[in-house]
């Protein structure tokens, strides 16, 4: 009987602190924007503001994250990750500082812009460096364990945020995360391997910038489009926890789907399959099709969470799929900046979504936000049906 993958991966001390210090590093991802947000009502009472704060910030991480994968194929990684282990968190407790000395809202959105561009890529460090270490039969569980490892950041860091609120407030919690952050992120840079640190392309590598390879024009797209169906789900899950009478549900809806991409992840990532990587993404792809379609009928909260928690159990299957298929696309020399632009479509995407939906989508229903996301859906399934020989021709190469 074949051994886990999981296991077999998380044998090695150095994934197993990987992934212990890079769910430390990322816990500003889930916490970051919420405690920004309390703290800036509080010291300032500006709701708007603070919008305009956290969305400097992901657009600002977004377009950085390109950039830092080029600087990690050129330069390595561990040299970056300790700059941003420390500038990022210093940034948040920048802003923690201007809130509470009532300072002008343009000196909080530029310490917004820094803390975006110096958000620590761990991310992808993890899929370079894993994807190394493993055979191509095992990269499935590695990009499906960055994933994993990710969501429950996402999901622990505002659950640790609550806890120090509560026993003290907005901004020294936030300066305690990002503590954390750093605290992570430094311990990841440290056991980064050497291999990581200088990329090197090899004689039968093609020179210049990822999006060059055939495959990123779908593979970016797909990833934009399924970004846009986490967008779509964002403004769709408050209206309709608000229009019935339960705002509160927002969080618990919110974590049904983080649930069910945790679950997705480890089911997905602890088997090997032999289904061919681009009928597996059509099939992931499908699923989350339908699984989101069931959100705009939903009667009510149950239905609502049971639908988003299916969803999730599609979402980071079809993430770490699109990963598998930039890692064979893409050359050894350019492979951090092609997972940069993974995640700045994945951004992207999630960013065009909300605008979109907040402007089809009215008080008491909610639809309207869920059918952007279902449509997102199916437009990235027929992308990648329409393209399912020109992404398998590069697993003949």
């Amino acid at each position: 009987m074949a051994a886990n993958p999981y296991r077999v991966l998380l044998h090695s001390p150095s994934v197993r602190w990987q992934a212990l210090t890079g769910l430390l590093a990322q816990t500003t991802q889930g916490a970051g924007g919420i405690g920004i947000i309390l703290v800036i009502r509080e010291h300032q009472g500006s709701l708007t503001l603070a919008g305009v704060v956290v969305g400097v910030l992901s657009v600002a991480a977004g377009v950085a994250r390109p950039v830092q994968g080029r600087l990690i194929d050129r330069r390595g990684a561990r040299g970056l990750m300790v700059v941003c282990g420390i500038m990022h968190p210093a940034a948040l407790g920048g802003i923690v500082a201007l809130a509470d000395g009532h300072a002008s809202g343009a000196a909080m959105i530029a310490t917004a812009v820094l803390a975006g561009v110096t958000l620590p890529p761990v991310s992808t460090c993890m899929r370079v460096a894993w994807g190394a270490a493993t055979s191509l039969g095992d990269r499935t569980s590695a990009y499906s364990l960055v994933y994993l490892t990710q969501e429950l950041s996402i999901l622990a860091g505002p659950l640790l945020l609550a806890a120090l609120i509560s026993i003290g407030n907005a901004s020294t919690a936030l300066v305690a995360v990002a503590a954390v952050a750093c605290a992570g992120t430094l311990g990841f840079a440290a056991s980064l391997p050497p291999e990581l640190q200088r990329a090197s392309a090899s004689p039968h590598e093609r020179a210049g910038s990822a999006l060059l390879a055939p495959g990123m024009r779908v593979l970016i797209p797909t990833a934009v489009l399924v970004g846009a169906v986490i967008g779509g789900v964002q403004v769709g899950v408050p209206t309709f926890a608000t229009a019935h009478h339960a705002p509160a549900a927002s969080g618990l809806l919110i974590a049904a789907l983080s649930i069910g991409g945790i679950a997705g992840a480890a089911i997905y990532g602890g088997r090997r399959w032999g289904l061919p990587p681009t009928a597996r993404l059509l099939t992931c792809l499908a699923a989350l099709s339908a699984a989101t379609a069931l959100t705009i009928p939903a009667p009510g909260l149950v239905a609502l969470g049971a639908a988003l928690a299916i969803a999730g159990l599609a979402l980071n299957p079809s993430l770490t799929t699109i990963s598998l298929h930039v890692d064979w696309h893409v050359s050894t020399a350019s492979a951090a900046e092609a997972f940069g632009w993974l995640s700045t479509g994945i951004a992207t995407g999630t960013g065009a979504a909300n605008a979109v939906a907040g402007a089809v989508t009215h008080a008491g229903d909610a639809r309207p936000a869920f059918v952007v996301a279902t449509v997102a859906a199916v437009g990235a399934t027929t992308l990648v049906a329409g393209a399912r020989r020109a992404l398998a021709r590069g697993y003949a190469r």
